[in-house]
């Protein structure tokens, strides 16, 4: 026998064999190259977007409100930002483990994969849109004669020592007179404290206006100064920002640091005013107490806010929001005729 003599068949179904890994271990290639190439395409068309990484959803970070929390410049704001306009109703329980979400910084929209922000596709179909008219609403008929309600939900404590009410539970006790489940297991209140529990912050964090706007509402105005040297000036300039954009039934909220208060939106004839519960310094009603449930002038009571802040050296924020009928119905008890007797 011949050692030197190879099988040229066998030689031939070898090469054959390595020829067909290599051919499909080159498909495979090519097709991991194609798909990496496409989500790189997807992130770079992202970042020329404007559009700001918050990193991708895992299992330490299993869901898009971990990411918010986690970014410094965004995690105070992660429930306001969820519960906007923009994000409330997108599909967050769709996307899958090692997606990268994104947010536009403007609009403050939150995206993901193939998703365009709403504001490049407004943009695009701007000119096919009819103009708005003027006299427009701002806001649907149905969440305007909530707001209304709401109003009128709180009027019959109207005269109630701080004592017995504070200005939050005023808001608290208006909101059930409509309907809304507050204590409880699935209550808004339990919401609330969800929320602060999640930020690692103190269980009745949310308990003030900027909470029940963050878990049921939208907001329409927010701004932090971080001094205050001219409180009159300041005042006026705040009120002439905010009032095109004021509407009864509104959230009113201040805080400072080493306190807060909320109140709600109303009007008396040309002016605009806060229904509260606190220190009556410019009461409409001259038989309000001196502190307790009233109704004061809201140029006035802005100015307060910033004289405070002032004397006590520290920032002030002040957020303005309207709350949301359709959210708050997740929260909905059967509503009487009437509201409940004081």
């Amino acid at each position: 026998m011949d050692v030197n003599r190879v099988d040229q068949a066998s030689v031939k179904c070898g090469e054959s064999k390595k020829t067909r890994q290599e051919i499909d271990f080159s498909k495979v290639l090519k097709e991991r190259q194609a798909a990496e190439g496409g989500r790189s395409q997807q992130v770079g068309a992202k970042q020329e977007q404007g559009l700001i990484s918050l990193g991708k959803v895992t299992r330490q970070n299993p869901n898009v409100s971990s990411l918010l929390v986690k970014n410094p410049v965004y995690k105070k704001d992660c429930w306001r930002i969820l519960f906007s306009q923009l994000n409330r109703d997108k599909p967050y329980t769709r996307i899958r483990p090692g997606t990268e979400i994104f947010l536009d910084p403007k609009t403050r929209e939150v995206v993901w994969g193939k998703m365009r922000p709403a504001s490049e596709t407004s943009n695009a179909v701007a000119s096919s849109k009819p103009p708005t008219q003027a006299n427009e609403p701002n806001c649907p008929t149905t969440e305007k004669a909530f707001s209304e309600r709401l109003v009128g939900a709180v009027k019959p404590y109207y005269g109630k020592p701080y004592g017995e009410i504070n200005c939050y539970e005023l808001l608290v006790k208006g909101l059930t007179n409509l309907g809304v489940r507050y204590q409880g297991a699935g209550g808004l209140g339990r919401k609330l404290m969800v929320m602060a529990r999640e930020q690692g912050l103190p269980m009745n964090a949310y308990f003030n206006g900027e909470g029940l706007i963050a878990a049921s509402g939208s907001p329409v105005y927010s701004k932090t100064l971080l001094s205050v040297r001219s409180p009159e000036r300041q005042a006026s300039q705040v009120l002439k920002e905010i009032e095109p954009h004021l509407a009864k039934g509104q959230i009113l909220s201040f805080s400072i640091h080493s306190r807060g208060h909320t109140g709600i939106i109303s009007r008396e004839g040309n002016t605009w005013t806060l229904i509260n519960s606190g220190e009556m310094d410019h009461a409409l009603n001259a038989k309000d107490l001196p502190k307790g449930v009233g109704e004061e002038a809201l140029a006035a009571e802005i100015r307060n806010w910033f004289e405070m802040a002032k004397d006590r050296r520290e920032s002030l924020r002040i957020t303005l929001g309207s709350l949301s009928e359709k959210k708050l119905l997740t929260y909905a008890e059967p509503r009487t005729e009437t509201p409940k007797k004081v």
